[in-house]
């Protein structure tokens, strides 16, 4: 996909928002293994846009995790771009990186132009113009107020899909991403009629039994090294289909690892359908995960990021562990005082 990789002009919203105005026929998308904030921001943007009249499609390539489909249009997505004439506009939404889109996402040619909304601190920009606004806790944040400057009523459909964007990326407004603006914005949210126990429980607490085995399964393999500031887990290839599970049951598994008292990089690795090894990373606030796993291609937050190793499953484990254990090690020492935590998104 290097053909979609011209040269990025930086946009305000203001501007953003006259580009996705004059939007008729509209692509949206989002990365590979979809959260919440890539959900709730893409229909959200989409509820919007159809609300103006423009054609969306928005391109979901591994369907809608269940937690997150009793949000209004998921079941307006499709998974693979159906054929037509070029779409005047495109939209990648919470991708911080061209890397991350799925490989569904259509070559250019059956778009004329890429908008990128997107919250990630970047080093390989994409797209014809990049909305970025990395203070926001969440896309979902800056689709509310690109709504605002179309002119969108911030009705139910739009606040719930914000809703879900801002509560799964600051983790029940619990990250270091929490501002007070975010909840100036929850409260505009429940003033639109958004109701905080149902999402609470359809995004984080309705599940079927068989997440229980699953979460049993992983947290047996947790490993401890580096004096017990380096946790790992690994998710057994074929698991989750023998529990009949999709992947977005493993949201937040990594949490409990990086809960654990003297923990400061957590990491989860999963065989994904390619043959790759999928990592998550999750740090306690001193280490920048985003930067471990930018040396392996990947990318993210400064708490919370991602990347793919080579194969072998244990042999990726032990690079992994290596790198974090040499990050920790790099660190200054506390000072009188300081518990250790980091205020960074």
């Amino acid at each position: 996909m290097t053909d979609i990789e011209p040269e990025t002009r930086e946009v305000t919203e203001e501007e953003a928002a006259k580009i996705l105005a004059a939007g008729r026929r509209v692509l949206l998308g989002i990365h590979r293994n979809p959260d919440g904030d890539a959900v709730g921001s893409a229909l959200g943007l989409a509820h919007v846009l159809r609300g103006r009249g423009a054609d969306v499609t928005c391109l979901f390539a591994e369907g809608v995790p269940e937690p997150f489909r009793f949000l209004a249009g998921a079941d307006r997505t499709v998974r693979e771009v159906p054929p037509g004439p070029p779409f005047d506009l495109a939209v990648a939404l919470d991708c911080g990186d061209l890397s991350v889109l799925p490989k569904a996402w259509p070559a250019r040619g059956r778009w004329e132009k890429l908008l990128v909304i997107d919250h990630h601190p970047v080093r390989r920009p994409f797209g014809d113009w990049t909305c970025r606004d990395t203070s926001a806790p969440c896309v979902g944040e800056i689709i509310v107020r690109l709504a605002d400057l179309l002119g969108h009523e911030l009705d139910r459909p739009l606040a719930e899909a914000a809703y879900v964007s801002l509560v799964m990326d600051t983790g029940f407004f619990r990250y270091p991403s929490v501002t007070p603006q975010a909840f100036r914005l929850a409260a505009r949210l429940l003033e639109a009629g958004v109701s905080p126990w149902k999402v609470a429980y359809r995004c984080d607490e309705d599940f079927p039994a068989s997440r229980l085995t699953m979460l049993v399964e992983v947290l047996a393999t947790l490993r401890l090294d580096a004096a017990g500031t380096v946790a790992t887990l690994v998710v057994a290839p074929g698991l989750l289909p023998r529990l009949g599970l999709p992947n977005e049951y493993l949201e937040n598994v990594i949490n409990f690892a990086r809960g654990i008292r003297g923990v400061e990089v957590a990491a989860q690795l999963k065989v994904n359908d390619e043959g790759k090894v999928r990592v998550s990373l999750r740090s306690r606030g001193r280490v920048d995960v985003a930067e471990l796993a930018r040396r392996h291609g990947g990318g993210g937050h400064h708490n919370a990021a991602g990347c793919t190793l080579e194969p072998p499953l244990e042999a990726a484990r032990e690079r992994l562990i290596a790198d974090a254990a040499a990050a920790i090690a790099a660190l200054p020492p506390l000072g009188p005082g300081d518990d250790g935590f980091f205020d960074a998104n």
